[in-house]
């Protein structure tokens, strides 16, 4: 029986506004989509997300790749602006707290996630969140779950793990939690009511 429901952020519970900083980035300064997701995503998000390297370090290895002369904090500003939550989501958040506790798993940063969280009043619509900068792990390595299995203090065959990303769900289905594959709010809303969640 599912007692905890545990959600992902980016692209989730809010849109994936990485991909549409990352898209915006590379109309302003003319520069290549593939090589911008390199570098903010394959080459450093690891090492900024688990609180490896700072905020003014992850964008000036940005700036210094594409030699761009820019204030780094311009940057972040058109990042930060590009999540909104997706909709329908904080209402579906709201009918499900109804009947189970409601989790947060997200990498994030101990920079972005204070000002996300304040902007949409995120933390407000969940009873615990699990920040990955806050604990030096990130998705997918197996200690992040753990750690979200401890503070929802329930057996893993009792959590349900949400995430938009499949290889995110695999250490959480090896741990005996139940995971569903996120697309948009209306299928996820369908897949809950077909393993037979209450939504009300």
């Amino acid at each position: 029986m599912i007692k905890t429901i545990i959600f992902d952020l980016g692209g989730v519970y809010l849109n994936r506004g990485m991909w549409i900083a990352e898209e915006i980035f590379s109309k302003e300064y003319q520069l290549p989509l593939e090589k911008i997701v390199d570098v903010l995503i394959k080459k450093n998000y690891k090492d900024y997300f688990s609180g490896k390297i700072t905020e003014q370090e992850y964008w000036g290895r940005f700036l210094s790749e594409f030699d761009l002369k820019e204030n780094w904090k311009n940057l972040r500003k058109v990042l930060l602006n590009s999540f909104e939550p997706q909709k329908g989501m904080p209402e579906l958040i709201k009918d499900l707290r109804k009947n189970y506790q409601i989790g947060l798993l997200s990498d994030q940063t101990k920079e972005w996630w204070p000002y996300l969280n304040k902007k949409h009043n995120i933390s407000d619509n969940f009873d615990f969140t699990i920040i990955s900068a806050e604990t030096g792990f990130h998705k997918p390595q197996k200690e992040i779950y753990k750690i979200a299995l401890k503070k929802a203090n329930c057996k893993p065959e009792e959590c349900l793990f949400i995430d938009d990303l499949e290889h995110n769900l695999e250490p959480a289905k090896k741990l005996g939690m139940k995971t569903l594959l996120f697309e948009n709010p209306e299928q996820i809303k369908r897949d809950l009511e077909k393993i037979n969640l209450i939504i009300n």
